[in-house]
């Protein structure tokens, strides 16, 4: 969307604090998960299980109320930017029972054959063209994320669930994403590629992500040839990201309304803050730079390796991966 903004986040380890929104939709996500796990551990003929937020579950003993108050207890306490009111919790518990009873319960976890809730990936890409040297910072490309529900629907057949309680846009370019769109996803894509890698034996895939307020379940089934198609694609991210030298910054409303480093300044962090001294840029002479403006004003200056050195966040790594959940 914005390549200014990807640098910040994922170069300089910059953190924007979430919206209500999203953190809601995190609320039903953990709830849906212990239920997905809930059902796992019934498959392992266990009885209990420990859940990062909630502690100990018993399969046998459990109320989802009490669940879903518990995470959204959790999350509200931990996110305390937002001004959380008795609708929120309302919202999150009827999107939790509205994912689950959706079509008399077909997308209730624990009516499934669980291969592995909430699983993590973390995937190199053995190609040449995946190989980076920077000198001190070598190596080769690898995918990192988490999908929020495998099942097994056959036996030779899983399905990926991806939970969303958002709109079904593209918030790149504010389209609805239609079913053809979800077939050439790019999120959707590399969901089945780490699946395929991580369960080779499996030899049909189904991905469906359900948008839980918005039209409910698209399913996509992908095939092998769809392995080169997705390689061709992060061929694409990875050469493009490779080949910037100076981030573009998509200037636009969102900037000073949506964006936090347009919005703010580097004041209380590590960093010493600018003041403008230029005519015709964005902030006014005598005013202190965005966060945005500094480092686009250094990049220019003195170039992004020193930018990198100087601004990068205290103890962040470039390989930091946040789980999804995470109140970091």
């Amino acid at each position: 969307m914005c390549e200014q903004q990807y640098f910040f986040d994922y170069v300089l380890g910059y953190k924007q604090p979430s919206n209500k929104k999203a953190d809601k939709g995190t609320i039903v996500h953990k709830a849906l998960e212990i239920l997905a796990f809930i059902k796992y551990t019934e498959q392992q003929d266990k009885k209990t299980f420990i859940d990062d937020i909630i502690g100990e579950v018993n399969i046998n003993n459990y109320n989802l109320d009490n669940i879903i108050k518990q995470v959204y207890d959790f999350y509200s306490s931990n996110f305390t930017h937002h001004e959380w009111k008795p609708i929120d919790f309302k919202d999150c518990y009827k999107w939790t029972y509205k994912a689950i009873n959706y079509a008399n319960g077909m997308f209730d976890p624990r009516n499934r054959n669980i291969l592995y809730p909430e699983q993590r990936f973390d995937i190199t890409i053995d190609k040449p063209w995946a190989k980076y040297d920077y000198g001190d910072l070598k190596g080769e490309l690898a995918i990192k994320g988490t999908i929020d529900l495998i099942t097994r629907p056959s036996e030779d057949t899983l399905e990926i669930i991806d939970w969303k309680t958002g709109r079904r846009l593209d918030w790149a370019t504010g389209q609805e994403k239609t079913q053809e769109k979800l077939e050439k996803d790019p999120q959707l894509m590399i969901y089945f590629y780490a699946a395929k890698k991580l369960y080779p034996e499996i030899k049909n895939c189904i991905v469906t992500i359900f948008f839980i307020n918005d039209g409910g379940p698209f399913s996509v089934s992908f095939h092998n040839n769809d392995l080169l198609a997705t390689e061709d694609l992060l061929r694409e991210k990875f050469n493009r990201i490779k080949q910037c030298k100076l981030p573009r910054l998509s200037k636009s409303w969102k900037c000073t309304k949506l964006c936090m480093y347009g919005k703010k300044t580097f004041e209380d962090t590590h960093i010493p803050v600018i003041t403008e001294y230029r005519d015709n840029q964005i902030c006014n002479v005598g005013e202190s730079m965005t966060m945005c403006e500094q480092v686009k004003h250094d990049i220019q200056l003195k170039g992004m390796k020193e930018v990198v050195d100087e601004y990068t966040v205290p103890g962040y790594n470039v390989g930091h991966y946040k789980a999804p959940g995470s109140t970091e």
